[in-house]
């Protein structure tokens, strides 16, 4: 009989095999509590077990095989099949744990009664069947779905906000949501062993003092602020996180005020903060640069005042394409920028190339520019990174410009009837607006060659040899006025003036005197002749294009204006934009004068009567100013002086002049 008990004890038979008992009836035999009774091991090994769709009496007669305690059950439970797997090997309190889990998961609550018995329940209703109360940690419990209640006492936190919280882990299907007990701030939860383990995990961490211990402390700022120090440490810990992600926040009551007679920084909070607070303060009350460096930067080639415009316009375009970008509200602030009027050349060129356009880097609203007219160099000041930027800008504007020699020969061209232009009388083949060849023979000189030949005969030669006229003036058709030669650099304009300067009136003024009216006249020198304005734009591949205004001024006569004899003025101007290669010449004509002549041959020694009977001639003469021009496009070389040397050398003082430009080195000292 013994024999027979143990075998049925340990689930080798079922009591619906043994005589006496119903084929149909079911017995319930036993139900674990997460380990097996005492007279049963935990480390016993069960398995291997291959449970495929069986129903919930068969794994309830399993659970109390492996517990000793017998299992009571209502009649209706939910009818789901059991799937259930297990190793060989596998430890007997695991199984039980398997087992608990499955039937958790098809909403069947294990409740234990007493010491022998267990109880299993729907979900919906374990509740008011009284499971278990634990008293004790549920953390020394193995992890099961076994259904029993706790109360949590909680000592700091806010019961009724952790009901609110844990309310979505627990199991839905028990249907028992948190009782709150206000008086005591505790909050009873029936779940299974899992999730109150896992709840109580949870309240440890968080139902904790808002102050562990209150501290206070002083923190003296040697070199800091303290109000600065402590808007900073606003703006690290206090504010809104600007990403997705959660904020940093202190420990509740932590506060930080800036006592501004002492220069210290209050701190009163948990003092486990005080060492986060006092590396955090070293570091912001260290040694530190000023905010902002003056710099003077000395020019080497620009002019101070250009360059300074220069960068006003970038800076203040780069202020109003930020505060555009930003929806009207400036992220840089005003930047303070001083400098001298805007109206110069480079303040347009900077303009029209756009120099007020937002750069790649962006200045800060300290930045500030000054030219020193006196030194030719910019006063800077602003941040590390402007002062950066400025230098860096400033050696890129700050470089040597091209340089263009012009050679000019001015002639004036008689024409005959039959001459239509200046050009055409001198037998030129200009093609837009440059000599490409001559052929003709004219009084005052000679010109010969064409294209290609042209070309070579014209490299390297002097001007008027190419063009083969004399720059002594004759009574000839051609005469030479001037032959001068300008020198200047990209983008500056150079003027040139052939003339004389004369006295005109140019108001008068009476006064009552002693003896009647007394008049006096204001005098001022007006310049008349021959004005040259030339403005070069020099290319990188040795094109230069020329900007030229020519005006010529001369007298046609005289007029009487208030007993004062006037010179009548003629003007004649030009514009024109011509564009050549280094060296190539370009010639420019149309300004044409018309004179008319009176002739009279008169007959004897009275002038009225030699005039009356004698006969007399009127004719009149057309001429036009021929300008040629030159560029040669300089590279700082000696080759640059071929052409001015070769000139000298032609001269009576070449040998005086040589000596002076390239006088002969010392003779070495003998001892």
């Amino acid at each position: 009989m013994k024999k027979f008990l143990n075998l049925l004890f340990l689930g080798v038979f079922t009591l619906s095999t043994l005589p006496g008992f119903a084929a149909d009836t079911t017995v319930v035999t036993a139900v674990a509590v997460a380990t097996p009774v005492a007279t049963l091991s935990a480390n016993d090994k069960v398995g291997p077990m291959d449970l495929n769709d069986v129903t919930i009496a068969q794994i309830l007669d399993l659970l109390q095989k492996w517990t000793g305690k017998t299992v009571l059950r209502p009649q209706a439970l939910p009818s789901n099949l059991y799937t259930l797997k297990l190793p060989a090997g596998t430890p007997r309190s695991e199984a039980l744990l398997a087992i608990e889990t499955l039937l958790n998961l098809n909403g069947i609550a294990v409740i234990q009664q007493g010491e022998r018995f267990l109880k299993v329940v729907p979900n919906n209703v374990a509740k008011s069947e009284s499971p278990s109360l634990i008293t004790e940690s549920t953390l020394s419990l193995p992890a099961s779905g076994r259904v029993a209640s706790k109360i949590f006492v909680l000592k700091h936190a806010n019961g009724q906000e952790v009901v609110t919280q844990i309310a979505s882990m627990l199991n839905a299907t028990l249907a028992t949501p948190p009782v709150y007990f206000g008086r005591n701030n505790a909050i009873l939860v029936t779940d299974s062993i899992m999730n109150l383990q896992k709840i109580e995990t949870l309240l440890n961490q968080l139902d904790r003092p808002q102050l562990d211990v209150v501290a206070t402390k002083m923190y003296n700022l040697k070199h800091a602020i303290a109000t600065d120090v402590v808007t900073k440490l606003t703006t690290l810990l206090r504010s809104p996180a600007q990403t997705a992600g959660a904020p940093f926040r202190l420990s509740t009551g932590t506060t930080f005020t800036a006592d501004e007679r002492t220069n210290r920084i209050i701190l009163i909070g948990s003092a486990d903060q005080h060492t986060f607070f006092d590396n955090l303060i070293e570091t912001l009350d260290a040694i530190a640069d000023p905010n902002t460096k003056t710099d003077v930067i000395f020019l080497r080639h620009a002019n101070a005042t250009e360059v300074a415009t220069l960068l006003t316009q970038l800076i203040t375009g780069q202020t109003k394409a930020t505060t555009t970008a930003s929806g009207g509200k400036s992220t840089t602030g005003t930047n303070r920028v001083t400098t001298p009027a805007a109206n110069t050349p480079a303040a347009a060129s900077a303009a029209n190339s756009g120099a007020g356009q937002n750069g790649a880097d962006e200045f800060s609203s300290m930045t500030t520019v000054l030219a020193d007219v006196r030194s030719n160099s910019i006063v800077v000041s602003g941040t590390k990174d402007d002062l950066r930027l400025l230098h860096e800008l400033i050696n890129k504007v700050d470089v040597v410009l091209p340089q263009v020699r012009v050679e000019v020969v001015i002639a004036e061209v008689t024409l005959k009837d039959d001459d239509t232009s200046g050009i055409s009388a001198l037998g030129m083949n200009v093609t837009n607006g440059k000599l490409v060849g001559v052929s003709s023979t004219f009084g005052g000189g000679t010109l010969a060659g064409n294209g290609s030949a042209f070309a070579t005969l014209a490299a390297g030669n002097d001007l008027t040899g190419i063009i083969s006229l004399s720059t002594t003036p004759t009574k000839s058709d051609t005469r030479i006025l001037s032959v001068p030669t300008i020198t200047t650099t990209h983008n500056k304009e150079a003027t040139l003036f052939v003339g004389e300067s004369r006295p005109v009136i140019t108001g008068t003024q009476s006064t009552a005197g002693t003896s009647g009216l007394v008049s006096s006249s204001t005098v001022s020198q007006r310049d008349i002749g021959i004005q040259l304005k030339v403005l070069p734009l020099i290319g990188k591949d040795g094109s230069v294009q020329l900007q030229v205004t020519q005006q010529v001024e001369d007298i046609l006569g005289q007029v009487t204006l208030d007993g004062n004899l006037q010179p009548i003025i003629g003007r004649r101007s030009t514009d024109s934009f011509v564009s050549a290669m280094s060296g190539e010449i370009i010639v420019l004509g149309g300004l044409q004068r018309t004179q008319s002549l009176d002739d009279a041959n008169r007959l004897g020694p009275i002038p009225f009567l030699g005039d009356l009977l004698g006969s007399s001639t009127k004719s009149k003469t057309r001429t036009e100013l021929v300008i040629f021009l030159r560029p040669y496009v300089l590279n700082n070389s000696a080759v640059d002086n071929i052409n001015a040397l070769n000139r000298i050398n032609a001269t009576p003082i070449a040998e005086e002049v040589n000596k002076v430009i390239n006088p002969s080195p010392a003779a070495p000292v003998t001892k």
